[in-house]
């Protein structure tokens, strides 16, 4: 009697349960390397601030100040094209990030920069200025890895934003100039009388999707809502922040979808923010100008990141500390201001 070697295979319910298990394993596994590659991004992102932070202290050993918030020269802009450098527009000027291209290892960049005009200012000829090549450069530092870039321009973009402080921004007095940057104000470590270690210098921004068709809440902004009345211009309360926010949600229709656009310009909401309300809040970024294309108006400009939780923040003497979104309101309008005197507690 013969016997014939039974050839063995899987059959289909055997295939069926390996490929279950399979499914299972990448269910459990990917969530983990998700947030690995997530936790490596985060650590990224705070690295770019603190460089930041070693480049803000380059430049005061250098000028014994910072950068003002809005710094450089001050160019009229004409539809028919500027003569020379003359006075006029401030957001014509320069940015923070600009004027710290040498210490971040782009001096050869920061050398082609026409100084004579704004960063992206006409010439006699009617055109943009070279400036307006050079600033469309991307800068790593500038970026957090966490964030998408802006999909359908060629500008250069950022995340990183310097504070003016607990105030309503573009167009405040001297006596509301309260955070380290300010406009045509230059601040050292003399004036931070807080102590630098309890002040807040710079923080993160989402970038928009460049996408003003469909309103975003967060990123984009909000324009042509005036303040409600009362309304604080420095340290506006809670409920004046949830005031401004609802009459701000009746206008969605008009924003634009730009923030982080570019490094270059010296704007809220591409290279300045307000600490009026804790990072990420449930509240719509707005500004009071109905035309304006960038943040160049009062408003409200808070720190926003793409990390659970709360967002990276460069303090005066350089440290880089992760601020909860639930910190409480008082403490963070606390910590913007450079010489309010204030008892400032665990944060």
């Amino acid at each position: 009697m013969t016997f014939r070697a039974r050839l063995k295979g899987f059959t289909l319910i055997e295939l069926l349960v390996v490929i279950a298990i399979i499914a299972i394993l990448i269910a459990l596994l990917l969530p983990a390397v998700q947030q690995a590659r997530e936790a490596a991004r985060r650590t990224q992102c705070r690295n770019h601030l603190k460089q930041l932070g070693l480049a803000l202290h380059n430049y005061h050993d250098n000028y014994q100040y910072f950068p003002q918030g809005v710094t450089g020269v001050y160019q009229s802009r004409t539809t028919t094209g500027a003569t020379g450098p003359g006075v006029g527009t401030e957001w014509r000027g320069h940015s923070v990030h600009w004027m710290l291209l040498p210490y971040i290892d782009q001096a050869p960049l920061y050398s082609q920069f026409n100084q004579n005009y704004g960063w992206d200012d006409l010439i006699s000829s009617g055109g943009k200025s070279d400036n307006d090549v050079f600033n469309k450069v991307k800068i790593t530092p500038y970026l957090c890895p966490s964030d998408r870039l802006m999909a359908g321009t060629t500008q250069g973009q950022n995340n990183y934003v310097m504070s003016t402080g607990p105030t309503t921004g573009w167009t405040a007095t001297a006596a509301e100039s309260v955070g380290i940057f300010s406009r045509r104000v230059s601040r050292g470590i003399r004036d931070i009388t807080d102590g630098t270690s309890n002040t807040i210098a710079a923080s993160e921004i989402i970038k928009g999707d460049n996408n003003n068709a469909v309103y975003e809440l967060g990123p984009d902004l909000v324009r042509g809502i005036p303040f409600p009345s009362p309304y604080n211009r420095v340290k506006p309360t809670q409920a004046q922040l949830q005031a401004y926010s609802s009459a701000c949600s009746a206008g969605t229709a008009n924003h634009h979808s730009w923030a982080g656009l570019t490094w270059a310009g010296p704007m809220m909401n591409y290279t300045l923010f307000t600490t009026v309300a804790p990072p990420n809040p449930p509240l719509h970024t707005c500004f009071t100008c109905a035309g304006c294309g960038a943040g160049d108006g009062e408003g409200m400009f808070p720190a926003r990141s793409r990390h659970t939780g709360g967002a990276h923040h460069l303090l005066g003497d350089g440290a880089v500390r992760f601020i909860s979104d639930n910190t409480d309101l008082s403490l963070y309008q606390n910590l913007g201001t450079i010489g309010g005197n204030e008892t400032v507690g665990d944060f």
